[in-house]
């Protein structure tokens, strides 16, 4: 090595080589590291991120049942007498005839009770003494109108007095001969046993199922064990909002003739409307059909294990059950496609 200005130029170029080499290496490291995050963060992504594929999981097979389908309407509501009349007062004064009591059997147009009139009757009395004094001139105008007048008076007299406006029972009565009544004051009520009647609800669901005539049957909790039968009398054309509910209905009315001694009206009851004869059914539970372009299907198993294919009618029955109209028969065991093949109906 010679020891002149080339020897030290020699010696510092590679120097100089050496350290860009060293720098290209830690830039090649960083690179490799940060491209080793990133595979480790994209990976992180899609595990986290993407949907995993699950696993199947094979359910138990479905077998279709026979069952008896009983063809009624669900009914509950309050009992109530054909017709009411309250022991009302019909003016003010002093009672002067009380001519029942509570539980008696009145005939209609029979006196229940009546204020004293003796005002009423006093007044009656001038008027007729004014018209005898009118009398003397001969007819005249005055006259017919003092007749008109002598007409109101007796009607005043006579509303006086309450008047059964219907066979009936007194159900509850509260007054005494002396009391001192108000108009318009409740005294008791009057009610009409020959027939006893309810308004109920009827889904609009049910309403095809529905005619007058039909048979109903009532269970009342206060009387239990007793079965009273009624029928079907009228429902309207059009159905109504139960805004409580949420879900449309109908206002049916049902009569019961001759109700049993023990049923009271106001009393709550349960019944069925019997809408038509008992059927059998083939039921299985919804998760056995699948839609194909909106058409149902169902998966039945053979025996040897294997699937087939076969398109079915149906209707909804119960929540979570339908009914089959054709395609299958008691027995027949249905692949389980669980909630993927449920299309849910409109309860």
């Amino acid at each position: 090595m010679e020891e002149n200005g080339n020897g030290n130029e020699i010696k510092t170029e590679v120097k100089t080589e050496s350290a860009a080499q060293r720098r290209a290496k830690r830039a090649k490291k960083k690179k490799i590291i940060w491209f080793a995050v990133l595979i480790c963060f994209t990976a992180f992504l899609v595990y986290y991120f993407i949907p995993k594929k699950k696993k199947a999981v094979e359910l138990p097979p479905i077998t279709v049942q026979k069952e008896t389908a009983k063809n009624q309407i669900q009914i509950s509501g309050y009992i109530e007498a054909a017709r009411e009349q309250k022991f009302q007062s019909p003016g003010e004064g002093i009672v002067e005839k009380v001519n029942v009591k509570e539980g008696d059997t009145v005939k209609e147009g029979q006196l229940l009770f009546a204020l004293d009139t003796a005002y009423q009757e006093v007044q009656l009395a001038k008027h007729e003494f004014s018209m005898e004094k009118e009398k003397i001139n001969g007819a005249s105008y005055a006259l017919r109108l003092m007749e008109k007048e002598k007409a109101l008076f007796e009607k005043q007299l006579k509303d006086r007095s309450v008047y059964a406006k219907f066979d009936g029972v007194v159900a509850a009565l509260n007054l005494d001969k002396g009391q001192y009544a108000k108009a318009q004051d409740n005294f008791g009520i009057l009610i009409d046993r020959s027939y006893f009647k309810a308004t109920v609800e009827v889904s609009e669901s049910d309403a095809f199922r529905l005619a007058v005539g039909k048979k109903v049957l009532l269970n009342f909790s206060a009387v239990p064990g007793v079965s009273v039968e009624g029928e079907v009398t009228a429902y309207p054309s059009i159905a109504r909002l139960n805004a409580q509910r949420g879900n449309t209905v109908l206002d049916v009315k049902i009569v019961v003739k001759n109700p049993p001694e023990g049923i009271l009206p106001g009393y709550s009851f349960s019944g069925t409307i019997i809408a038509g004869e008992d059927e059998e059914i083939l039921i299985a539970e919804q998760s056995a059909v699948r839609y194909e372009e909106g058409k149902p299907f169902v998966d039945k198993i053979n025996e040897n294990g294997k699937t087939e294919s076969v398109q079915v009618e149906i209707s909804p029955y119960t929540r979570g059950f339908i009914k089959f109209l054709s395609g299958v028969k008691e027995g027949d065991s249905l692949v389980n496609h669980g909630s993927t093949g449920i299309k849910d109906f409109d309860w």
